[in-house]
């Protein structure tokens, strides 16, 4: 998911699992949180990168489904309500396209910028393009019982 203005970028890849398969309560969520990682270039072209587990697997299936009801114009914006707070995505539908806010707490920095955050603009075809992505990770990560 990339997400960029004029004067930064925040790229998050889900890339695994937090636990191996077959660990974890198999009566909580343990097993369905998913590892993001983030690649932020702030305003100053400073590079950051770092991982969270903050993402479960139906709240990314929300979110792609979410997104898809913006996109079809059936309601004007969403906001995410994630179990964890250390990732936020909000989307307003505007006149040409749409426009998001993204936060993304990053755990393991020592500089003192522990959020990356970014309002950006996407057209009709970045959003396809976005839940083209979105619904190839639901289908790769799914639900662990």
């Amino acid at each position: 998911m990339l997400f960029r203005n004029d004067a930064a970028s925040l790229q998050l890849d889900v890339v695994n699992y937090e636990l191996p398969a077959g660990e974890g309560d198999p009566t909580s969520d343990d097993r369905n949180w998913l590892v993001l990682r983030c690649t932020w270039i702030d305003e100053e072209g400073d590079i950051t990168k770092d991982s969270n587990s903050c993402l479960l697997t139906y709240e990314l299936q929300e979110m792609t489904a979410g997104l898809k009801v913006l996109n079809a114009g059936i309601k004007s914006s969403y906001e995410s309500c994630f179990s964890e707070p250390y990732f936020l995505l909000a989307a307003d539908a505007v006149e040409d396209g749409f426009r998001f806010q993204v936060s993304f707490f990053l755990p393991n920095t020592m500089d003192g910028d522990d959020t990356a955050e970014i309002t950006c603009h996407m057209g009709r075809e970045e959003m396809t393009a976005l839940l083209a992505e979105l619904d190839k990770l639901c289908a790769r990560f799914p639900d662990r019982t």
